[in-house]
Order: structure tokens, then sequence, then C-alpha cells
């Protein structure tokens, strides 16, 4: 499930990159009537924002290779992408952007892509936090179990043996006095 959640963060680097060289080209306006949007107006916010869009961009292509940075990025990835769709469509639909032309078809896609991407990577971060968190919870209890089977004895529980009188004495002889222990150690 990592391997699919490292995809869909692939892609949606591939979709931010593309967004941020769009911005970063926001003071070539032929571009922008050809592609019939909106222009940033001034072009030093659509660069700025280019800019942000690319350092995302190389953020979720980091975190498609470290495996510990995946489920983080993920998450703030997705619900800035709702975020944007959001702000998109009501942008388009109720605060007065009214694209032209391919305009009116390219944003409300763009916001539906965003909020899928966002869709995915938030339901796809939280599965796979929460496998993992069962996993390491699993090999801890197994660790714990082998770690409390290791502290015990293995080998089997030996009575002990009481002393036998050697040849000769007898068992009341075996065991050597307090006088005798007295006089073999002299120093109590």
């Amino acid at each position: 499930m990592k391997a699919v959640l490292r995809t869909v963060l692939f892609l949606d680097a591939v979709l931010n990159l593309a967004l941020g060289v769009l911005f970063l080209a926001s003071p070539w306006q032929q571009l922008y009537v050809s592609l019939q949007i909106p222009q940033a107006d001034p072009a030093l916010y659509g660069q700025l924002l280019g800019v942000l869009l690319a350092g995302i961009a190389w953020l979720q292509w980091h975190a498609t290779i470290n495996g510990q940075l995946t489920i983080a990025v993920a998450r703030v990835s997705g619900h800035v992408n709702w975020i944007s769709g959001a702000f998109i469509l009501a942008w388009v639909l109720a605060l007065g952007l009214h694209p032209k032309g391919a305009g009116m078809v390219f944003l409300p896609a763009l916001a539906v892509v965003l909020i899928v991407f966002a869709l995915f990577l938030i339901k796809l971060s939280h599965n796979v936090h929460v496998r993992e968190k069962a996993q390491s919870a699993k090999s801890d209890k197994a660790a714990e179990s082998a770690s409390v089977l290791g502290n015990q004895r293995t080998e089997p529980y030996a009575a002990p043996v009481p002393p036998v009188a050697a040849p000769g004495m007898s068992a009341t002889e075996s065991k050597p006095s307090a006088s005798q222990d007295a006089r073999q150690n002299p120093y109590p």
C-alpha cells in the first residue's frame, strides 16, 4: 500500500511542478492568452507561487524516495490540495472569476483533479500509518515475548541432592559439626 501512496505522491509532484512552471511564466502574457486562463497580476505573485509549487514538488519527490517522509508529506499535500481545489471552485463558481473558452473547462477540471489527489493522499497516508503502527506494535510484542522467554531457564529443574556419606561413615558423621568448622577456620 505504501507503493501506491508513493505513486500518487509522485504524480501529484509532477502536477505541482507543471503548475509551478506555468506560474513561473506569469510575465509571459501570450501564454495565458492562448490558454485562456486568468493571468496573475502583478506577475511577481504568480512567480512566487510558481517557486512555492516547485518547492512542494521537490519535497514530494523526495518523500517518494525517503520512506520516513512519505506519510507526513502525503498528509500535508493532501490537505493543501483539497483546500486549493476548493478555492479554485469557489472563485470560478461564486466569486467572480470568469474564465473564457478553454479556461472554463481547465480551471474546474484542475480543481477536481486536486480534490481527487487530496482524497487519495489523505486516505492512503492514514491507511499506511495505521498499518505501520500495527506492525510496529506486533513486532514490539514479539520482541517482548522473546526477551521474556530468553530470560527463563531452559534446563530442567533438579532438586538438591542430599549429601552422601563416605564409605565407612554413618550418615550423621557426614556433616561436620560447628566445632569442626571452627577448628578448620580460625577466623569466624
